[in-house]
């Protein structure tokens, strides 16, 4: 150590004093001299300050009323949920309920023209195949309890399902090169007809509409 850092005349007892040359260590005094033993000087913490938490008085307000407005809320679904619970269910709707017969929905007018070209189609080939099988005998057709029934000779030929939506509608004799029969849709009001007479376009397709006036005189 070097003289600077001797305290002045009339030493102090031996002990650990601030250095004179730096603050933040204590360095020993061993009476006579400064000493090579140093250490930093410890500072101790100040007692940490109790946090407080104060709410306004708008935040005490608005949790006050947001409580406030929970249980009215709790306490109305419960009175709808009970009174649902003791509502008493009207007779009548449930007798109504009951009572009505489960039904399909009604075809679409699309679906409706395939079962009618469907039904033609095997009415003409039963047509045809009866005059075939009777080539002397007079052929008919008509419609008994939801089917068609193709005549041949006054006795029953062929038996086919009415398809749902469809019926007869006529049907005009002839021989197995001029005959036309044909179904009518009621829902829509359209017919369709079926006949060796009709003539395909530059596309092969068959005009089914209507019924067979413009097709046998």
């Amino acid at each position: 150590m070097t003289e600077s850092m001797e305290p002045a005349h009339g030493l102090p007892a031996a002990g650990w004093y601030v250095d004179p040359l730096d603050a933040g260590v204590l360095r020993y005094w061993n009476g006579a001299a400064w000493t090579a033993h140093a250490r930093p000087v410890e500072v101790e913490p100040e007692p940490a300050r109790a946090q407080k938490h104060r709410l306004g008085l708008a935040a005490v307000l608005g949790i006050i009323a947001s409580t406030a407005l929970l249980g009215v809320a709790l306490v109305t679904i419960a009175a709808l949920a009970q009174a649902e619970r003791m509502e008493p269910t009207e007779p009548n709707a449930v007798a109504s309920t009951s009572a009505a017969p489960a039904t399909d929905a009604a075809p679409g007018h699309k679906i409706l023209w395939k079962h009618a070209k469907a039904d033609l189609e095997q009415l003409g080939v039963n047509i045809l195949t009866a005059f075939a099988d009777h080539p002397d005998a007079p052929v008919d057709v008509i419609e008994v309890n939801g089917d068609y029934v193709v005549l041949a000779d006054g006795a029953a030929y062929a038996t086919i399902d009415v398809s749902e939506g469809v019926a007869l509608g006529g049907y005009v004799d002839g021989n197995a090169e001029d005959f036309c029969v044909w179904v009518t849709i009621p829902a829509t009001g359209r017919n369709a007809h079926w006949s060796p007479l009709d003539v395909a376009d530059e596309h092969g397709k068959v005009d089914r509409s209507g019924d067979c006036t413009d097709v046998v005189g």
